[in-house]
């Protein structure tokens, strides 16, 4: 089939039916700008406002007070290692306009950010120009960087990143003319270009770097050194023009330019942002994203025709290098399509590689759009010259126009969330399925309709905020003067909040659910952005507030069964929390309220297992604020009650805030009568809690004693005298909460435990904080031996002191055909709280365990409780010895950690 030109050779109609079109596509693509100018115009007052946005405008303050000398704060401030080559003029604008309404200010730099986004549009058509020579594709440039719905909306108001990109866009072209004149003034231009882009976002530097490759390779490539000497001079002036405008546009360099621009560089690397970020359903923090983040979260954002045309066209350019490999270093069309295909890749591969932060998805990376944008006109001309040599390109300029016409459709169908754009590569239709893996307003861009929402919905009432629960609090700045005058920002009592709805791994670390009725919700995709809650639930007429205004009376005439954060109330029929005064933060959290029953049976057969019946609420169900006070009413269970637990809890956080028990009353008469006879008595042992050892109990007991002396965890260690008797174990953990065993009564505690069945040598009791890991106090308590090993001991003790000892020291030394015994008179605990040493020695060494065959001896170290008795003032400890002849022992005591208090070496013949 004879080729475009050839046709146009012999029919002169058609080569000026293709001037035609091209001349078309020419004011085609001014009309598209136009268009999208003017749709800018109409939709500016649409959008809301980035939590971010407030504190650009700050940094162009305190950068510009810095420059002329009024303060030095920019030294200290946060955001220095950034500059204001984008800021500045935003900030001259205002002063130009005499701006001084927050509104009108922040709608400036809405139009004034789009408007540098359009014309990163017209530098990308007129780069497509340049490229390939063809008008059509210069249009269709134009539409793929226009036409992405989230690059679109951030155009109003992300003054960080998208005016990054655009710039980025202008600096390639600035490129491109540089190296295809050729000449110092272009690379002069070029390098004020790429000064500017850094400025902006160190990330910059790239293409600085990338210039400098390529003139290497120029040189190296040069026919004689007079092309030499001109590549050299022409990177001079490039290198000059962009140290000098970066130093210029960037005044936290002037005072150290080199160490300060590496240590913003290395600050931008590494940025300190802990956050949790949502991808695929998981959460990651964002100084620990998996490889794929970025990837990822590019390509389920992109436009499918931008994608698709862009896998083309890098597959297009790798066939082109594969068979033309020597093109890539010269200055050749082919090397520049590489650069492009380099400054894609490898910021993505720099960021997975030097585990770079990134959040918010991956707006930080949004400029490589501008190469991708190129490839993907690349691969749509690939596409139309291989169509072309089939018969006809039309298709392929319809499949780009199919292509265009529904990204526009999806984003004037989703206006004005653009920024939630994601396309087909993830499951849209589901609802609340986005929501629970992927990050979408995270900043909070959406508030502005809740805002708005409530504005109009009270239109002659003030609107008080809740601010610890709003995060889009910058909104407020883009409303209209009179509408900001009615919203009050308030710490505990507002009426209303907005809150987020973030994935649940979050685990509310943000924001708290909805903890009072919703009454206003934006969507997205059928994804929850946020919900407007109104939580002030005391406006009630005077009618429906009479009962609780008497219920709460009568409750605060007597005394309330616990006193912490709310005060209970039980009663025959109900129970009450009430507190005075009462904070709107304190409703917030879920109350907890468990009912054991006196008989399981009385559960239903699903909750028996559990052992008690949880009637658990948020205030909002069962509450009212009132007169200064909050209360919540309960409707007590028929059936006898065990106890009840009651307190308040951060379901997101998994945190418990506060908790307390409350005895029915027949479980608190039988506490006060085993106090009574208990304390007929002396304590076993008297410490924090004073502890009673009876025959089948142990017990605690305190007086005076408040709630918080109940809140740590007891200790409950019961350690045998027969080690068989815990297999593997020294002790058994009988560690228990108040609230399961233990009972407040007449400003008394009382707690109390099973004995274990086995005899006991000691118990260690105490308290701690799991949550902090920290002990509060601890004690062991020797237990008496029972009275007949006490008769065996002083048995034994007799018929050994009717002879002389082995070896007389701190404890006298006995050694029998098949024991070894340590005696003492006068003895107290005192001296037997050291550990017993005990090292057999024997004849051969084979006759040892494997274990101890190394060592040479076998190690019976042991403690007195386990192996001794008390008596008569006295003390006696046995030990039988092996089997196996035994050459010599090794006896003594010690205290962990520090040297023998005494030792001795004793030979045996046997």
């Amino acid at each position: 089939m004879p080729s475009f030109h050839d046709m146009a050779a012999r029919y002169p109609r058609i080569a000026s039916l293709r001037t035609i079109a091209d001349a078309a596509a020419a004011r085609s693509a001014w009309l598209i700008g136009a268009l999208f100018l003017l749709a800018g115009v109409v939709v500016l007052d649409d959008y809301g406002m980035a939590s971010d946005e407030i504190w650009q405008r700050r940094t162009a303050q305190v950068v510009l007070d810095y420059v002329q000398g009024r303060s030095d704060a920019l030294l200290r401030y946060d955001d220095r290692m950034y500059g204001i080559a984008v800021e500045a003029p935003l900030w001259w604008a205002e002063r130009a306009l005499n701006l001084q309404d927050s509104r009108a200010i922040y709608l400036v730099r809405h139009l004034l950010t789009h408007l540098l986004f359009l014309a990163g549009g017209l530098g990308a058509a007129a780069l497509a120009f340049r490229l390939y020579g063809r008008r059509w594709l210069a249009l269709a440039a134009l539409g793929l960087f226009l036409l992405h719905p989230r690059l679109y909306a951030h155009s109003f108001f992300n003054s960080k990143d998208l005016p990054f990109l655009s710039l980025f866009m202008l600096a390639l072209l600035l490129l491109h003319q540089a190296f295809r004149r050729d000449t110092g003034t272009a690379f002069a231009l070029c390098g004020a270009g790429i000064g500017v882009l850094a400025n902006t976002r160190p990330m910059g530097l790239l293409l600085f770097g990338a210039v400098l490759a390529l003139r290497a390779c120029d040189f190296i490539y040069a026919p004689d050194w007079t092309t030499r000497r001109r590549v050299l001079r022409a990177s001079g002036l490039f290198v000059g023009a962009a140290a000098l405008t970066l130093y210029a546009l960037w005044p936290y360099l002037w005072g150290d330019p080199v160490r300060r621009l590496a240590a913003s560089l290395a600050y931008v690397a590494e940025y300190p942002h802990w956050m949790p970020q949502l991808i695929r359903g998981r959460s990651f923090i964002s100084a620990a994203l998996p490889p794929e983040y970025a990837p990822v979260w590019f390509a389920i954002t992109a436009p499918p025709p931008a994608l698709g045309f862009g896998l083309v066209g890098l597959a297009a350019l790798a066939r082109r290098g594969l068979r033309a490999p020597g093109a890539l270093l010269r200055n050749t069309p082919l090397r520049f399509e590489a650069l492009l295909a380099a400054c894609c890749g490898l910021p993505v591969l720099a960021v997975i590689l030097l585990d770079s932060t990134l959040y918010d998805g991956w707006r930080h990376l949004y400029f490589l759009y501008a190469p991708f944008c190129l490839l993907a006109l690349g691969g749509l001309h690939a596409l139309s010259a291989a169509a072309r040599r089939r018969g006809g390109a039309g298709w392929a300029y319809g499949l780009a126009g199919a292509g265009a016409g529904a990204t526009l459709a999806a984003l004037v169908s989703l206006h004005p969330y653009q920024h939630l754009y994601f396309n087909f590569l993830v499951d849209r239709a589901t609802p609340e399925r986005l929501r629970v893996r992927y990050d979408l307003d995270y900043w909070q861009i959406a508030y502005r309709d809740a805002l708005e929402f409530l504005l109009a919905r009270y239109p002659d009432d003030p609107i008080r905020m809740q601010n610890q629960f709003v995060r889009g609090y910058a909104n407020r700045a883009i409303l209209p003067a009179t509408d900001r005058q009615r919203l009050e920002w308030v710490d505990h009592t507002g009426d209303f909040y907005i809150t987020d709805r973030r994935a649940p791994q979050f685990r509310g670390a943000l924001i708290p659910p909805v903890y009072a009725p919703v009454i206003h919700t934006a969507k997205a995709y059928g994804n929850t952005l946020f919900d407007v809650a109104a939580v002030n639930l005391a406006q009630v007429d005077d009618a429906a507030a009479a009962p609780y205004r008497a219920a709460y009376r009568a409750l605060r005439a007597r005394e309330p069964a616990v006193r912490d954060r709310f005060d209970v109330y039980l009663d025959a029929d109900a129970v009450s929390w009430v507190q005075v005064p009462c904070r709107l933060e304190d409703t917030a959290p879920r109350f907890l309220l468990r009912v054991t029953p006196a008989e399981p049976q009385d559960l239903r057969p699903e909750r028996r297992a559990r052992g008690f019946n949880d009637l658990s609420f948020h205030f909002y169900e069962r509450g009212v604020r009132l007169d200064g006070a909050c209360l919540a009413v309960v409707p007590r269970p028929a059936y006898p009650i065990r106890h009840l637990t009651v307190g308040q809890w951060r379901p997101e956080a998994e945190r418990t805030l506060w908790t307390a028990e409350i005895p029915a009353p027949d479980r608190v008469n039988a506490y006060r009568a085993a106090y009574r006879a208990l304390t007929a008595r002396p304590p076993t042992h008297r410490a924090a809690f004073d502890v009673y050892l009876t025959a089948s109990r142990i017990t605690l007991a305190k007086t005076p004693c408040t709630a918080a002396d109940t809140q740590p965890k007891f200790i409950l260690h019961a350690a045998p005298v027969n080690p068989r008797d815990l297999p593997g174990r020294s002790f058994s953990n009988l560690d228990f909460f108040f609230l399961a065993h233990g009972v407040r009564f007449d400003r008394t505690c009382l707690a109390s435990a099973p004995r274990p069945a086995y005899p006991l040598r000691s118990l260690t009791v105490g308290q701690w904080r799991p949550e902090a890991e920290r002990t509060l106090w601890k004690v062991e308590i020797p237990v008496p031996p029972a009275p007949d090993r006490v008769n065996a001991y002083r048995a034994a003790y007799r018929a050994l002191t009717a002879r002389p000892p082995t070896h007389r020291a701190a404890f006298n030394v006995y050694v029998t055909a098949d024991a070894v015994a340590f005696a003492k008179q006068p003895c107290t605990a005192a001296d037997t709280q050291p550990k017993f040493i005990l090292h057999v020695i024997p004849v051969r060494t084979r006759d040892l365990p494997p274990a101890r065959r190394a060592v040479g001896f076998d190690n019976r170290d042991f403690e007195f409780a386990w192996q001794g008795a008390h008596f008569d003032g006295a003390c006696l400890a046995r030990v039988r010895l092996p089997a196996y002849p035994v050459k010599r022992l090794r006896v003594g005591q010690f205290r962990a950690g520090e040297d023998p208090l005494w030792s001795a070496e004793l030979p045996l013949a046997r």
